[in-house]
C-alpha cells in the first residue's frame, strides 16, 4: 500500500494559504519554477542562463552564479524584464534581462559506461524499478536531457542512485538504460511509498547525432514493466520563443520534490 508522501507538505501549504487569504496582494506566481535552464559562463567568466536551445538570459540582480564555476541544469522563477542591452562595447550579448526570483539547481550527472552485460549493470547501477513522469520538466535541450521520474523510496532521507547508462547497444550510441539503486535504502513493497523528483544528464559523450536519429531510453517501469521512450534531438531553429519560456506559469512541479537526495 502507498503511502503519502506529501501530507506533511500539503498542511503546511493549507495553514499557510488560510493565513494568507487576506492578504490580496500576495504573488503565488513565484513559489512555483516557471523556467528549466543551464547556469553557464561565458568564456570570460561572465554568468548567464541558457534558457531554451537557442535563448540566453542575462540575470540582472545576480552578478555571480549560485553554484560557483559548475555547469548545472536548474530550475527557476524569473521574470522577464524585456531585450538584454549590452552594458558597452565588447561586452557580451545575451537575449534577454531577467531577474531571477529563485533558482534551484538539478542533480546534473554525466552518462555511465556499460560494464558489458546487463547482469553487471544491474548489480552495479541498480535493478529497482523506475517511471518517467511525461510533464514539461521531461526534456531534451541544450544537451541535456532532464527527467521528472518516480520510484518507491523506503526512508526519503536516504540517498538513490540513478543512472543514464550508455553502450548496452553497440549499433546504437543513442540507445541508453536509465538505472535505479536505491543503495542502503531497504525497504519491501508494501512499506515504500512512490516519491517523485528531478534528475539531469549531460550527454555530450554522445557523438553528434544525424538529421534523423533519435535518443531511446529504456527502463524497468515501476508499473508497466519494461518501457522504452524516444526524443527528437532538437534541430536548429527548433528553441522555444524567448517570451514563452520566460513567462509561462508551470504549476504542475507543485508536486515534484526537489529535495530527494540522488547520486
Amino acid at each position: 500500500m502507498k503511502k503519502t508522501f506529501f501530507v506533511i507538505a500539503a498542511l503546511a501549504a493549507a495553514l499557510s494559504l488560510s493565513s494568507c487569504l487576506k492578504d490580496d496582494s500576495q504573488d503565488n506566481s513565484k513559489f512555483y519554477a516557471n523556467a528549466l535552464v543551464t547556469v553557464k559562463h561565458t568564456p570570460e567568466g561572465e554568468f548567464y542562463l541558457q534558457v531554451d536551445d537557442k535563448t540566453t538570459a542575462k540575470p540582472g540582480n545576480l552578478t555571480k552564479s549560485p553554484f560557483g564555476d559548475k555547469q548545472v541544469r536548474a530550475l527557476a522563477n524569473i521574470t522577464d524584464k524585456g531585450e538584454y542591452v549590452p552594458a558597452g562595447e565588447g561586452s557580451a550579448a545575451f537575449d534577454r534581462l531577467v531577474e531571477v526570483n529563485w533558482i534551484d539547481s538539478i542533480r546534473t550527472k554525466d552518462l555511465v559506461q556499460t560494464l558489458g552485460s546487463r547482469e553487471e549493470d544491474e548489480k552495479e547501477w541498480g535493478d529497482a524499478p523506475i517511471d518517467v513522469i511525461a510533464n514539461w520538466v521531461t526534456i531534451l535541450e541544450d544537451g541535456y536531457l532532464t527527467l521528472a521520474f518516480s520510484g518507491l523510496w523506503g526512508n526519503p532521507m536516504e540517498r538513490h542512485m540513478i543512472s543514464l547508462v550508455s553502450g548496452t547497444d553497440p549499433e546504437n550510441p543513442y540507445y541508453l538504460e536509465l538505472m535505479h539503486n536505491p543503495l542502503n535504502d531497504r525497504y519491501d513493497y508494501g512499506s515504500a511509498f512512490e516519491a517523485t523528483g528531478v534528475i539531469a544528464f549531460d550527454l555530450s559523450s554522445l557523438p553528434a547525432p544525424d538529421s534523423d536519429a533519435k535518443l531511446t531510453i529504456h527502463y524497468k517501469s515501476l508499473h508497466f514493466g519494461e518501457k522504452t521512450i524516444y526524443f527528437d534531438f532538437p534541430k536548429p531553429g527548433d528553441g522555444k520563443p524567448a517570451e514563452a519560456s520566460l513567462q509561462t506559469s508551470n504549476a504542475a512541479l507543485r508536486s515534484i520534490d526537489r529535495a530527494l537526495k540522488l547520486d
